[in-house]
């Protein structure tokens, strides 16, 4: 008698909660149905700017990789997201940090709406509203990597 084999969105979260990444797909990418339903822009859209306009206000989803609050930002903090076709800039001004600073700070994954920036090959969506999406089901328990 053998186990049943586990399935394909399990394998990437333990890939995930183990190493940290997955040969075989994005934990993201499991998700996207449900991210598409709520209007959710995949990081790769962030490219073409007829797509994602500056100025344009849209939502942004994926595990957080990193953190970042430098001394110099005067309070700014700067998250950075994966999903399975890329990376999404986040911007959040102190009194946007403030209001939403349990999730901003504790979150494995986020949904960020905001308004998009662009400076040449650079996007950054400047956070309006952040909600943790932690208790959909196959978010890995991986942790970010924080500089403050």
């Amino acid at each position: 008698m053998s186990l049943p084999e586990a399935a394909p969105s399990l394998r990437v979260v333990h890939d995930y909660e183990t190493v940290g990444l997955s040969l075989k797909a994005h934990p993201v990418s499991f998700l996207r149905d449900a991210l598409d339903r709520r209007g959710v822009t995949p990081a790769s859209d962030l490219r073409d700017e007829s797509l994602c306009p500056a100025k344009r206000v849209l939502s942004v989803s994926g595990l957080v990789l990193c953190r970042q609050r430098p001394g110099t930002a005067s309070g700014v903090v700067f998250i950075t997201l994966e999903d399975e076709t890329g990376i999404a800039n986040l911007i959040l001004w102190s009194d946007t940090f403030e209001k939403y600073r349990r999730v901003a700070r504790l979150s494995r994954m986020l949904l960020a709406r905001g308004v998009v920036e662009r400076q040449g090959e650079v996007v950054h969506i400047h956070v309006r509203h952040l909600e943790s999406l932690d208790t959909m089901p196959d978010v890995p328990d991986s942790r970010s990597r924080d500089f403050h």
